[in-house]
């Protein structure tokens, strides 16, 4: 008999499509951002015990308010590693570290109008839904103890 996959803390992550988070935060002009990263550091702090900074999402978006959103990318770093820190812990075959990718984006962004911060936040997302794909089928897989 096949585990149940409600055991697993990733049962309880919503999956997001990478593609709709970045055309909804576009139509939005970015304010769908907001929720996305309450929802992510909801999901990480469920799936991690922590936060990617240590510090509460409101601590965090008040934050990058006063600093202009420079203290964003540090956020976005802080998430992209802990992202990576996750598949190497549930053994992902070729865990991906994007943080530096997603600090050039973040970067790239008072450049760009914003829209590079709108594909980090597509990658990070993509990362966790591949992720939490793998755990969820390989959890199915294994063989049910009691």
């Amino acid at each position: 008999m096949a585990r149940s996959v409600s055991s697993t803390p990733f049962s309880t992550i919503e999956k997001r499509d990478p593609g709709i988070v970045l055309v909804i935060s576009c139509f939005t002009c970015g304010f769908y951002l907001i929720y996305w990263y309450a929802k992510m550091y909801d999901e990480l702090e469920t799936l991690t015990g922590s936060t990617p900074t240590g510090h509460s999402y409101i601590v965090d978006l008040l934050l990058v308010i006063v600093t202009c959103t420079l203290y964003g990318i540090w956020v976005d770093y802080k998430m992209a590693k802990q992202l990576f820190e996750l598949q190497h812990a549930n053994a992902y075959p070729m865990p991906a570290d994007s943080s530096q990718m997603v600090v050039l984006l973040d970067a790239a962004a008072w450049i760009t109008g914003f829209l590079t911060n709108l594909v980090s936040s597509a990658i990070m997302q993509d990362h966790l839904n591949k992720l939490g794909a793998f755990v969820l089928e390989r959890a199915r897989a294994l063989p049910y103890r009691e």
